[in-house]
């Protein structure tokens, strides 16, 4: 049995404790087009949210050269190759990972290369990561680890709540209807991915509204894994922490941090097989 790395991109997000587990290709941000982050240089989050308050963030996706370079040396030595994606309605890097994985494997059609479309991000995406590596630690292949993977994608949920929905929507993640929905009457919308894309999913009146409905979304099902995702406000993700028991956080990536703003955190849930 032929040994496989696992690898995924810089819109997923995993605890540190898994960090070296999976093999990242990164993705890129920048506030001038002359100065871009991701790979080599990278800002500190501090840096980030400080330059954000002042200038919009754009990003872009994996770059096709170092996805191909990093997977060709991988099958160079010997190894085949499980890629779990940032969905592929919120980056085109599913697509390009996808083209760069054909194009390897009429170079080396003895190699085997799975890339699978996550429809999540951050720490949903991560989780099934988690689960990967873990069945490659119980001996299984590549072909039926990706096959557990497929089943685990649709009990993949992320629920998230922001204080401010510019950044959605100055990067075409939302609409701006939905946007203007959380400018009156201080209202909060928990948002989801559904079918790999941004989704309101309920309104609260209120941040500490907002977060009980979190709670009680956690609560509705039986859960495999649950874990709190940090952006850049250390006391809403407190606040999110004391009533959501989660048993892992992680930090949100700065690529879709330029998305939503210092002003938010959610919940990644993996839900029990039922």
């Amino acid at each position: 049995m032929r040994e496989f790395v696992i690898f995924t991109d810089g819109d997923v997000d995993l605890p540190d404790s898994w960090a070296g587990e999976v093999s990242v290709l990164p993705q890129y941000y920048y506030f001038e087009e002359n100065t871009i982050y991701g790979d080599e240089r990278n800002l500190t989050r501090e840096e980030f949210f400080e330059q954000l308050k002042h200038r919009r963030a754009y990003t872009s996706g994996v770059n096709p050269d170092l996805v191909h370079r990093r997977f060709e040396e991988t099958l160079q030595a010997g190894k085949d190759i499980l890629c779990i994606t940032v969905s592929s309605g919120l980056s085109g890097s599913h697509n390009t990972i996808c083209m760069t994985a054909q194009d390897l494997k009429e170079q080396y059609p003895d190699a085997a290369i799975e890339v699978i479309d996550s429809l999540s991000a951050s720490l949903g995406s991560g989780f099934l990561c988690m689960d990967a590596v873990e069945m490659r630690r119980q001996g299984k292949t590549l072909s039926e680890t990706a096959a557990g993977i497929r089943r685990r994608v649709g009990r993949i949920d992320v629920f998230f709540v922001v204080d401010d929905f510019k950044y959605l929507v100055q990067g075409g993640r939302v609409s701006p209807a939905v946007g203007k929905i959380g400018d009156f009457l201080d209202i909060k919308v928990i948002l989801t991915m559904k079918d790999g894309r941004i989704e309101p999913h309920k309104k609260s009146r209120g941040l500490h509204i907002a977060l009980q409905n979190i709670k009680r979304i956690t609560e509705s099902r039986p859960v495999t894994r649950l874990g709190a995702i940090y952006v850049g406000n250390e006391d809403l993700f407190g606040k999110c922490k004391e009533l959501v028991r989660s048993d892992s956080e992680a930090a949100l990536n700065l690529i879709v941090s330029s998305h939503v703003g210092p002003n938010a955190t959610g919940v990644a849930i993996e839900w029990s097989e039922e």
